[in-house]
């Protein structure tokens, strides 16, 4: 009996000790640049790693050392060059991740490091100009990489984050010729932005 007094005791404790205080919410409105990587579609206009901008949000609900993120990302024009011969593309994940990160009591007044990893979803999507190359799929994909916040007052931060982005399974060559080989689509994604404590 007196081990579960004892453990009831703890329990009891730890419920009301401060965690909840030292647990935060926060908003990440970003922007940034997809780049690098490889795809398995036909790359008309030639643009395949080339840079492209990047826009996207993420919420975050981060404790001491772990975190749980769900981020919203988009890419306009991922697939369109020059050439004008892809008329619309894009590309968006959607993705829950889990956050690492170094203890706030550590880097309560300097940038603070995380890692953060996860799996989602990426839609891809693009449309030629005589519309036989026409895609548009929601593909299983995975995210892992890094990054840095550091707040400037109270409520309001930086946020520096890289990340790769890959589909789950290799694409199939199909009879439309979309798919010209069978490989994931992987790209990178560096983005800077705003940190909001809410």
């Amino acid at each position: 009996m007196r081990a579960f007094t004892r453990v009831g005791l703890l329990g009891l404790a730890l419920l009301a000790c401060p965690a909840s205080a030292r647990a935060e919410w926060q908003a990440k409105p970003f922007g940034g640049v997809t780049f690098g990587g490889g795809s398995p579609f036909v790359d008309l206009d030639r643009v395949q790693g080339k840079s492209k901008l990047n826009l996207g949000v993420s919420a975050l609900w981060l404790g001491e050392v772990l975190g749980i993120e769900g981020d919203v990302a988009t890419t306009s024009g991922f697939f369109s060059g020059d050439s004008k011969q892809i008329l619309r593309s894009h590309v968006a994940t959607v993705s829950g991740n889990v956050v690492i990160a170094l203890p706030k009591r550590i880097a309560q007044y300097t940038l603070r490091p995380y890692v953060v990893g996860g799996l989602g979803f990426a839609h891809v999507s693009f449309t030629d100009g005589v519309k036989t190359l026409d895609y548009s799929k929601v593909l299983p994909a995975w995210d892992v990489g890094g990054g840095a916040t550091g707040f400037v007052s109270d409520t309001v931060g930086l946020n520096w984050d890289v990340r790769l982005f890959r589909t789950l399974r290799p694409e199939r060559p199909n009879p439309t010729g979309a798919v010209i080989e069978e490989k994931k689509l992987s790209f990178w994604r560096a983005s800077m932005g705003i940190s909001i404590r809410l």
